[in-house]
């Protein structure tokens, strides 16, 4: 379902190891700032002047659309387990689907997806589930 995601391990244009490609881009794809949801495919030539424009498209596509998984199924766990997630529950589920994806981009992108969750207004721990006591 998700084999867009693991994408050929060929070498890219420009000689670049993919899953270290698609670890950097996954990292531009959750900057902050003025960055935050923006395209990568500029920054990334900037590193890597070699990739062609069909690989940095292919990049941006792979980054975001892992980007935006991750944040998905952390909201899915923190409404299954509220203020219990922890980050192994995530990075589990997380490297089934993505399997390139870095020890350090899996932490970031909990964080990043738990700040979000938390953000608008997520659901409580079991405990507080229970309601009034």
């Amino acid at each position: 379902m998700f084999g867009w995601l693991r994408r050929s391990s060929a070498r890219s244009a420009g000689g670049a190891d993919p899953d270290a490609l698609r670890n950097e881009g996954l990292g531009l794809a959750m900057d902050w700032g003025e960055d935050w949801l923006a395209p990568i495919q500029e920054r990334l030539r900037e590193r890597h002047p070699r990739l062609t424009r069909a690989e940095l498209d292919e990049l941006d596509a792979t980054c975001r659309a892992a980007m935006k998984l991750g944040h998905e199924t952390v909201h899915a766990l923190v409404r299954a387990h509220g203020k219990d997630l922890a980050l192994p529950s995530f990075a589990e589920r997380f490297a089934v689907q993505v399997p390139w994806a870095s020890a350090e981009n899996i932490e970031r992108l909990f964080n990043q997806g738990l700040y979000y969750a938390w953000k608008t207004g997520g659901p409580a721990g079991p405990s507080d589930r229970a309601g009034p006591s």
